[in-house]
């Protein structure tokens, strides 16, 4: 059995953190991986979400 979908898909698997939260940093006025992780705590295991992450920052 499959999840249905998500319209706040997770950007992070590793620390489980959705689009919204990403958003909403970026919105706090964050404009940079480095306050990024440290706001959401996105892009701290594997770091396969960083190219999201940039894009969501641009």
């Amino acid at each position: 059995m499959t999840s249905p979908p998500t319209d706040d898909p997770l950007i992070c698997l590793c620390a489980h953190v959705p689009e919204s939260v990403i958003l909403t940093a970026v919105d706090s006025g964050v404009r940079d991986i480095p306050a990024l992780r440290e706001a959401t705590g996105a892009n701290t295991g594997c770091g396969d979400c960083l190219h999201d992450l940039e894009e969501l920052l641009e």
